[in-house]
């Protein structure tokens, strides 16, 4: 029997990407594997800037969303929709500059996206930890949330990223 990667319960049924539900469960257990590894991995949250109610921007979020997707190369990588109309993404195994490279792909993409969906506005917000046990993963996700905001403030399609490290 084939799934449709549609009809699953870990697969959201307007974007396609993962719920966020399997994010949570897949990144906890990444980040205690990034914990034992000694090894960074980066959070990524995109604000759309869309109201998913309108017809027309639930079909600019599922072309976003298809575009971020395909942006994460590795198999590693968790896309999901995230808090009813935002993107988060979760890269283990990443370096600063391996962050920078995937934050400047979807910002490509989504200038290359406003050709066919005009006024498509995104914000990143994303950082670059290495895990630890002084860290509470709720707060990362609040420190990207964070930094998303600020990147409003930048512009069009614009992000903010940043390393998060323990003193």
């Amino acid at each position: 029997m084939i799934i449709d990667r549609f009809s699953t319960a870990f697969r959201d049924g307007l974007s396609g990407l993962y719920s966020e539900a399997y994010f949570v469960e897949v990144f906890q257990r990444e980040w205690n594997r990034m914990l034992r590894e000694q090894d960074a991995l980066s959070i990524l949250i995109l604000h759309p800037h869309l109201n998913i109610d309108k017809e027309d921007d639930r079909f600019a979020f599922k072309v976003l969303s298809e575009m971020v997707e395909s942006s994460t190369k590795r198999s590693t990588d968790l896309v999901c929709r995230f808090q009813q109309s935002e993107i988060a993404i979760g890269l283990f195994n990443l370096d600063e500059d391996g962050t920078e490279t995937i934050v400047h792909r979807i910002i490509n993409g989504a200038n290359e996206l406003n050709e066919v969906i005009t006024n498509l506005d995104i914000s990143i917000g994303g950082l670059n930890i290495l895990p630890s046990n002084q860290i509470e993963i709720n707060d990362m996700f609040e420190i990207t949330e964070n930094l998303a905001s600020k990147a409003e403030g930048k512009g069009k399609n614009a992000y903010e990223v940043q390393y998060y490290q323990m003193h």
